[in-house]
């Protein structure tokens, strides 16, 4: 299935002439497809925050389950990158990815483990706060990428700078005051974890550019992201030493196990389709999943766990959306 889908996202693309296009002044067309993987991809990442607050209720760690799940999205990535280039090598041999070298070689464990470091500590900081702030705000932080994405464009020359979405910056900065006001304001005693839970977008943007950046000639999004998970789980690793977390469930019960098969079938399609829609579209466009996965976030939390949320939030997700709406809007 998902070589099937990156196939027919990569005929769109060359037939409309756009391979990565960016939302940004003189872009190309973003390629129509783009807006379905868009949807797809930031209401699954909604989901993968519930997830996280349903960790303890399961036995889990949350960052204990996220370190598993990432090692068995990364072998189920895998899987299918090898069966796929075992079915296609045939068909389309100038795809494959030439491994011949001790440069491109390096060059690409370089980029799997920065974007593995990139992509695990953000998540970890996510997994670990949700249920110390709520899924809400989790959901709500999601939608600061797309602003910080464009800021950090702009200072690298990457994208020009624009009085528009210059004001969509600010009006997502603004929403993100409010959110630590709010959540600070309410929870003294869980500061620390608003204050890291805001952290978490700054690393995801930070991870959008560098992927963009540094993306390695001729190695597909599917083995690009299998590589992340694996260098993710590996940093997970590292990072529950340090910090002595149990790696084990309480009990081996089948909440325990089924919440962990979900969420690693959740990521393996999750992050296969994050990686395709980032090669398609860009860093800044990739940015606006987090709208989708605010707006679907905080209605999982008050259906799933009757988190209501607060005039305050409301208005600072008021905020992040019309920052959003400058941002990406064209001219």
């Amino acid at each position: 299935m998902v070589a099937s889908t990156e196939r027919a996202v990569g005929l769109a693309a060359r037939k409309n002439g756009a391979e990565r296009t960016l939302i940004g002044d003189g872009a190309a067309q973003v390629i129509p497809g783009a807006v379905v993987f868009l949807v797809i991809v930031g209401t699954l990442l909604a989901g993968s925050a519930v997830f996280a607050k349903w960790a303890p209720t399961a036995g889990w760690s949350p960052i204990a389950l996220l370190q598993w799940s990432l090692l068995g999205t990364a072998m189920v990535q895998f899987a299918v990158v090898a069966f796929w280039k075992a079915g296609s090598a045939r068909e389309r041999p100038e795809e494959q990815l030439a491994m011949s070298g001790a440069a491109k070689f390096r060059q690409l464990a370089l980029y799997c483990a920065l974007s593995g470091l990139l992509f695990a500590v953000p998540n970890a900081l996510a997994y670990a706060s949700a249920r110390h702030v709520g899924v809400g705000f989790i959901a709500l932080c999601f939608a600061f990428p797309l602003v910080l994405t464009y800021a950090l464009s702009v200072v690298l020359g990457r994208e020009r700078l624009s009085g528009r979405r210059l004001t969509g910056v600010g009006l997502g900065v603004a929403g993100g005051v409010l959110l630590a006001w709010q959540g600070l304001g309410q929870s003294p005693g869980n500061t620390a974890w608003y204050l890291a839970a805001l952290v978490m977008p700054v690393l995801i943007s930070i991870g959008n550019i560098y992927r963009s950046a540094y993306w390695p000639d001729a190695a597909s999004p599917q083995f690009l992201s299998a590589g992340m998970m694996a260098f993710g789980f590996i940093t997970l690793s590292v990072l529950n030493a340090v910090l002595g977390t149990e790696l084990a469930p309480a009990t081996y019960g089948w909440q325990a196990m089924a919440l962990l098969a979900a969420q690693v079938g959740l990521f393996s399609t999750l992050y296969a389709l994050y990686f395709q829609l980032q090669k398609l579209a860009g860093p800044v466009y990739l940015s606006q999943i987090g709208s989708v996965a605010a707006v679907v976030g905080l209605a999982l939390a008050y259906m799933v766990f009757g988190e209501v949320p607060s005039p305050t939030k409301l208005f600072a997700a008021t905020a992040i959306a019309a920052g959003i709406y400058f941002v990406s809007r064209k001219n």
